[in-house]
């Protein structure tokens, strides 16, 4: 049995760089159960656990948002983000 995707990033470079905005374009299927845990995060290269996040936002339903039904979303990482250097 397949599993289905309920989020699909979109967008998606091979590399940042710090110091700049990074905005982070999402859709989220109609399958999505929301919830208030939700959240978008940036992780260091080689990560492994969720812990190794540089930052997060919450992933807050949209404005207008009706059950059911898929959803395009952003989130905006501004370049005031400090990433330390390995």
């Amino acid at each position: 049995m397949e599993e289905k995707r309920t989020v699909t990033f979109r967008d998606v470079a091979k590399s940042y760089f710090s110091q700049t905005r990074v905005d982070c374009r999402y859709t989220i299927s109609s399958h999505h159960s929301w919830s208030s845990h939700d959240w978008i995060g940036l992780f260091k290269v080689g990560w492994l656990t969720v812990n190794d996040y540089y930052t997060f936002a919450w992933a807050l339903a949209p404005e207008g948002y009706q059950t059911g039904t898929d959803a395009n979303c952003s989130v905006a990482f501004h370049s005031s983000l400090h990433v330390p250097n390995p």
